[in-house]
């Protein structure tokens, strides 16, 4: 980590995005107060993470995509009354929150049956509950929907912002998945070689990115060929030409008479991230 600044406001949903090596896991590692600071400090609503006390554990729910809080071969329900007695929650708050949960979630049908027999949307939702029947005030998502199929990601997506909207909820969600940064995150913080890149919304980051690559649609039926500098790719339709530039000071010369209409194409989330992370010329490798 070097020198990390940000802060996120309660409520937010924000996404932590990054290539291997960049140092999510750290900050993840920090944020849940399994590792500690050795310069600097976090706090999460004025509690140091690394103290471990129980002020802490409640105000944080974590699920990872690669490891299960949920016992194997017992249903979730017995699990979630383990974590009612580890968290000290009262009853009538405990059955209020299981019953909102798994109302919500639609898993009425699953909770009592062991673990082992459901499929992967359906342990992903039991975890999600599992992570906020204390009622935390962050919620840390790691790779939720690894392994999914289509159906079940959205699904997800569509549950994590219901917990959001309706319990004020806090999310910080980390993923591979585009999709899923582009369905939950309001917000996007970038991490590379340890150090925040970029912190602001989707639409700022793919702007930022077509600045220095810009895409131009061309629609008309052209009469005299397009004519461009050397590092700019031009790819002709019957009708519609796109043109692919390699840097803001590529030179393209049009004839007027041949023109309907001209726009710049944004890159999409996943073509500004792989500029960002090392692929500016199309041609390189994205850094591990």
């Amino acid at each position: 980590m070097d020198h990390l600044l940000f802060s996120i406001e309660k409520g937010e949903k924000v996404g932590l995005l990054g290539p291997n090596g960049a140092g999510k896991s750290t900050l993840i590692k920090l944020l849940t107060g399994i590792l500690y600071t050795k310069q600097g400090q976090i706090t999460v609503d004025h509690v140091t993470p690394d103290t471990k006390n129980d002020a802490f554990l409640e105000k944080i729910g974590v699920v990872m995509g690669q490891k299960s809080q949920l016992n194997w071969n017992l249903p979730a329900r017995d699990t979630f009354n383990v974590l009612k007695s580890i968290y000290g929650i009262a009853k009538a708050d405990y059955e209020a929150r299981l019953n909102k949960y798994v109302t919500m979630f639609r898993v009425e049908k699953v909770v009592d049956i062991p673990v082992r027999k459901l499929s992967l949307g359906e342990r992903t939702k039991l975890e999600l509950i599992s992570a906020l029947l204390h009622g935390p005030e962050l919620l840390i998502l790691d790779e939720p929907t690894l392994g999914m199929d289509i159906v079940s990601q959205r699904e997800l997506h569509q549950l994590i912002n219901q917990v959001n909207q309706i319990d004020g909820v806090t999310v910080l969600i980390i993923s591979h998945q585009m999709n899923d940064i582009q369905a939950v995150a309001d917000r996007v913080l970038i991490l590379l070689e340890g150090a925040i890149k970029f912190d602001g919304s989707i639409d700022e980051l793919t702007r930022t990115a077509a600045l220095d690559k810009p895409k131009i649609i061309v629609a008309g039926k052209k009469e005299q060929p397009i004519v461009a500098s050397e590092n700019v790719g031009i790819k002709e339709n019957q009708d519609t030409s796109v043109i692919d530039t390699y840097d803001a000071n590529s030179t393209i010369t049009l004839n007027v008479q041949d023109i309907q209409s001209v726009h710049v194409q944004n890159p999409s989330l996943e073509d500004a991230l792989y500029a960002m992370f090392g692929g500016k010329d199309g041609t390189d490798e994205i850094s591990q």
